[in-house]
């Protein structure tokens, strides 16, 4: 087990911490099942987006960063896989200009993070695409979270390349402050993050690096210091990967190995 630190970093107007593990991932002993067989319908990536490359860890950043931002309505971008994201979650997402975006290959903060760039989509890709495809191939997508479950379907429409990324802006429930949100992601002018979450905002960044070469980072931000809450997650979740690495021996087979990633990741699929 290696301990999840975040690190606070210079950021113009926010609060900003970076969780940049290497190759010291969070979850160091694996359930040696994950590179057998798995039979039936339930398996380890269809309910938490774990295989044999990205593993236990991935369960682990789904629960830090939806505990995180408990109480806030959640909406994300999956980053140029939008279209893939709409079949996963089964529904259209908010059409933004904006998206997020980490340098997978990069261990400093600094260069790791390149804020806000222009959005892009697969419907480049498209053989013969419809003038609206056209019209939208530069523009991101905006999705409503409800449970982590839609989390880890983001990150399910994701995980095709070298690195995958999802971003999560967390604010005040309501109609109102979800409009200021797309708004602030729209425009010709690249938006600040300060003016994205507003004055109650949480900002969380995961990105996830599949092939050699890539890193796997968690960055957070808020206009509020949040290094105490996090403190209190990370010791929670470190706590929680201690048990289960110990138990490891017990797990006989896939629901074992469910059971045992619900309690890793600290919530339910399910829950709101």
């Amino acid at each position: 087990m290696h301990p999840i630190e975040f690190h606070a970093v210079d950021a113009e107007g926010i609060h900003a911490f970076h969780y940049i593990p290497g190759d010291n991932l969070a979850v160091s002993r694996h359930w040696p099942g994950l590179v057998r067989g798995w039979p039936g319908n339930k398996t380890p990536f269809t309910e938490w987006a774990v295989n044999n490359n990205n593993m236990e860890e991935v369960a682990v950043y789904v629960g830090l960063i939806w505990r995180l931002t408990a109480g806030l309505a959640r909406y994300a971008i999956p980053s140029y896989y939008r279209d893939d994201a709409e079949r996963f979650l089964g529904r259209a997402p908010t059409l933004v200009d904006w998206e997020y975006e980490v340098d997978a290959e990069e261990l400093t903060a600094g260069l790791r993070d390149r804020g806000f760039v222009p959005g892009r989509s697969t419907a480049s890709m498209c053989p013969k695409p419809t003038a609206e495809q056209l019209g939208n191939v530069d523009r991101a997508g905006v999705f409503a979270l409800a449970t982590p479950r839609d989390l880890v379907a983001a990150l399910q429409a994701v995980l095709l390349d070298a690195s995958s990324e999802v971003t999560v802006f967390a604010v005040a429930p309501g109609s109102e402050r979800f409009e200021r949100l797309v708004a602030a992601l729209r425009g010709p002018v690249r938006p600040a993050l300060a003016e994205v979450l507003g004055d109650e905002g949480i900002f969380a960044d995961l990105t996830i690096g599949s092939d050699l070469g890539n890193y796997d980072s968690i960055i957070v931000a808020s206009p509020t210091d949040l290094m105490p809450r996090l403190a209190a997650l990370t010791a929670n979740h470190a706590h929680r990967i201690e048990v289960y690495e110990q138990e490891l021996g017990a797990l006989r087979d896939i629901p074992d190995f469910l059971r045992a990633l619900r309690e890793l990741a600290g919530v339910d699929l399910d829950s709101s």
